[in-house]
């Protein structure tokens, strides 16, 4: 008897079954039902205020991930007294919310600080100037296209001073939707920046022609870089500065790119403010 409970126990992966009496299995039993109830509750509980959401972004990581770990479903167990099986609800696709925390969990072995730049996505609580850039050229059928931007100057240990530049869709805003203010001088172009762009488009935007993807190819981290602290320079004011969560996804780093010591270069995942319990967070001071 003993045997075949743990045999059956193992496929569940959540507990280690020994079982000397029928009180224990129904104890173990109880806790594995409980679990399984407390994890389909509250994924759209998040206390935050969502400023941007890449929803291409956010669907892609919900779906690549539902795609590669089927061991979310809590697999048939057996009773005493027969047969109970539970399997976690998928995220509601409508639910931003609940996608954006799902998002965030599927990602979270690949995450890293600012301090560690290196990993595919990065999670920090930072000063976040959040804007507008409208770029003249680069568009196959149109002109003058907005472009979410963002930076954040941070100094962090050991690393130096440190350039966060994001960049996204426009109509990615959440909430009521800023209104550029129109100051900001209109770039003919971002050269070097299209490829990020491209992976961030929603399906909405105007296309990026083929011409600038193709010669976005050929850049390097550092002519990448020059771009974006040239576009990022004191023109850049933004509409909105303050304290903001944010998950990013990692283009590229450069070194040495006056003034800063380092350039993270990326996209907004999604912005947020921060909770009142950060988990899993770095928070760095600005400069």
């Amino acid at each position: 008897m003993v045997s075949q409970t743990r045999r059956l126990a193992q496929p569940v992966s959540l507990l280690d079954i020994r079982v000397h009496s029928k009180h224990q299995v129904r104890r173990h039993c109880y806790v594995l039902v409980i679990g399984a109830i407390l994890s389909t509750m509250g994924v759209d509980r998040w206390p935050v205020d969502f400023r941007y959401i890449s929803s291409r972004l956010v669907r892609q990581i919900v779906q690549q991930d539902q795609t590669y770990r089927l061991a979310w479903r809590l697999r048939t167990i057996s009773l005493l007294h027969g047969m109970l099986g539970f399997q976690r609800d998928s995220p509601d696709r409508d639910n931003e919310f609940a996608l954006c925390r799902e998002a965030t969990e599927a990602v979270r072995d690949l995450t890293g600080t600012i301090s560690e730049y290196e990993s595919s996505y990065i999670r920090a609580q930072v000063d976040l100037t959040m804007g507008f850039l409208t770029v003249h050229m680069g568009w196959q059928t149109t002109s003058n296209v907005e472009i979410a931007v963002m930076k954040a100057d941070v100094n962090v240990p050991d690393v130096g001073k440190v350039l966060v530049a994001l960049f996204g869709s426009a109509s990615n805003y959440r909430g009521r939707r800023p209104v550029s203010d129109g100051s900001a001088e209109i770039p003919s172009d971002v050269d070097g920046l299209y490829g990020i762009l491209e992976r961030t488009r929603e399906l909405a935007d105007p296309q990026i022609d083929h011409y600038e993807l193709d010669r976005d190819l050929g850049h390097s981290p550092d002519t990448r870089a020059d771009t974006a602290v040239s576009l990022l320079g004191q023109r850049f004011k933004g509409f909105e500065q303050r304290r903001l969560d944010v998950l990013m996804q990692r283009f590229c780093v450069a070194k040495d790119i006056e003034p800063y010591d380092l350039v993270i270069l990326g996209a907004p995942i999604w912005v947020a403010t921060p909770e009142p319990s950060p988990i899993n967070t770095s928070t760095v001071s600005p400069e």
